[in-house]
């Protein structure tokens, strides 16, 4: 994850599907498997890098124009 947490990095738009894999992976190692607060801790910062990636790709136009973001708004 350290790529994930440096400010430089720019995630690829066909990168979102697996971000948003590893995203629940995390979660739900941190529910099913009795964790100490380091563990605990490095889950949330994971999880955090992955969330900070996917609102990078929120404003990347998908192929039929409109970015995610312009998608998920209602009309």
């Amino acid at each position: 994850m350290a790529c994930a947490k440096c400010s430089f990095y720019m995630p690829k738009n066909s990168s979102k599907s697996q971000l948003l894999e590893g995203k629940s992976n995390l979660l739900r190692l941190s529910q099913e498997i009795p964790l100490s607060n380091q563990e605990v801790a490095e889950i949330n910062d994971g999880v955090d890098a992955v969330d900070r990636l996917l609102k990078l790709l929120a404003d990347v136009a998908t192929p039929a124009g409109p970015t995610p973001r312009q998608l998920n708004q209602p009309r």
